[in-house]
């Protein structure tokens, strides 16, 4: 009887089980072509999230989100960028190129001390968005491969602040914008890449632009640096600015090789790694150098600059992730775009607050630059709209991390 029983239910399972798939069968065939190329559209973006470990949570989709919603985060982003950046740059500024007390004090000139501070906060904070999220760490990865982004990185912030002992804030910040002929030259170098011919003309025209800005607005005093002190050559701020791009473009695109390379990496896990990196080696500088106690002295004795330090280094971190945030949801010209605004707001806020003088032509530079660098933005979205309401793919992890550094002075 036992027997009978259950070879009844078992007939009576199986039974169901079809009943079950001629249903599904049912519904496919019944499915529209619409729907099931939006079925197939998701089936292989969770493909490349299983395949690829960049997926992070930090977007959100737009496809069933209110164009108001979507709107009031790009309109937060737009903020947050502009109020980061634009705090961050007016505070190096005061830092490295004003005394402490303001007019009767001494200047702080040690810079690897920032370069520090910032790193050790990217550190903390990047190891706890790991903690929180909690992906998988990559295996394929070899540790010594953070090393090298983490020292060029490091030796990239330390030529932006020494350049500015020579040369104006303005001049550094249009300078930067330079970056796209070195990103190119590296990308061709490390990763053989191809590049548009437009984007040669764009960095001709950018190099134009700034020769103008600086030639009629900055007064280098020839064998002095902003201190008085002598200097072995006038252009050592010049010199120090091309270090910053070559060292800045190889981290890039070492990057980006890395993100080829390792499919199981995580973008917070390179940030992690490489700010733990570049902590480590900005603090045996220090120490080597022998500044780690006449900064901390600093420091200690000149109270007004524990605030300056503190939102700095915040700027610094909050800056990246903001970056990271606009770029992988809203895209990468929608992000130059914010950037350029912050351009101008960065260099008008540094004329009012530290006196500095644009000439005509100085202007005329300017102009050329933003026009340049929104001519680029317009060719590389020809045919499309230039505003898209949907950001970079988890599967696009290179790009992403291209236009991140890109555009990253930190």
């Amino acid at each position: 009887d036992e027997e009978e029983l259950s070879s009844d239910s078992e007939s009576e399972d199986e039974t169901e089980s079809l009943v079950d798939s001629k249903i599904i069968e049912d519904d496919n065939e019944a499915m529209t072509p619409k729907r099931k190329s939006k079925q197939n559209v998701k089936k292989k973006k969770e493909a490349s999230k299983k395949e690829s470990n960049f997926s992070i949570d930090i977007g959100f989709d737009q496809e069933n989100t209110s164009k108001a919603v979507v709107l009031k985060r790009l309109l937060n982003c737009i903020l947050l960028l502009n109020i980061t950046f634009v705090a961050w740059g007016v505070l190096q500024e005061r830092m490295l190129t004003r005394r402490y007390p303001r007019y009767t004090g001494e200047y702080f000139t040690y810079s690897y001390a920032l370069v520090f501070s910032n790193r050790l906060w990217t550190s903390i904070m990047s190891g706890l968005f790991l903690y929180h999220m909690k992906p998988s760490l990559s295996r394929s990865t070899i540790l010594y491969e953070f090393s090298f982004p983490s020292i060029s990185n490091m030796l990239s912030s330390w030529c932006q602040y020494e350049a500015l002992k020579y040369v104006s804030f303005p001049a550094v910040t249009l300078f930067k914008s330079f970056k796209l002929l070195p990103v190119m030259v590296m990308g061709k170098i490390l990763g053989n890449k191809e590049y548009p011919q437009y984007d040669y003309v764009v960095a001709l025209l950018i190099g134009i632009g700034i020769v103008m800005f600086m030639a009629s607005t900055d007064d280098l005093e020839l064998g002095q640096d902003i201190y008085g002190d002598e200097v072995p050559q006038a252009w050592t701020g010049i010199m120090l600015l091309f270090l910053y791009l070559f060292f800045d473009s190889f981290t890039g695109q070492w990057q980006s090789r890395m993100f080829k390379r390792h499919r199981d990496l995580s973008m917070f896990e390179l940030l992690f790694a490489t700010s733990t990196f570049s902590t480590v080696l900005s603090l045996i500088t220090l120490i080597h150098d022998r500044e780690l106690g006449p900064a901390l002295d600093f420091i200690y004795r000149h109270y007004e600059i524990h605030a300056h330090f503190f939102i700095f280094s915040l700027c610094s971190t909050f800056g990246q992730l903001i970056i990271f945030y606009t770029i992988k949801n809203f895209g990468a010209v929608v992000f130059t775009l914010i950037m350029t605004t912050r351009v101008l707001l960065s260099i008008t806020l540094s004329c009012i607050l530290y006196d500095h003088k644009v000439t005509a032509i100085g202007f005329m530079g300017l102009m050329v630059v933003l026009g340049a660098v929104i001519y680029r933005v317009r060719r590389k979205t020809e045919g499309t709209q230039i505003i898209k309401w949907q950001g970079i793919e988890d599967e696009k992890a290179e790009e992403l991390v291209h236009e991140w550094h890109e555009h990253l002075d930190m």
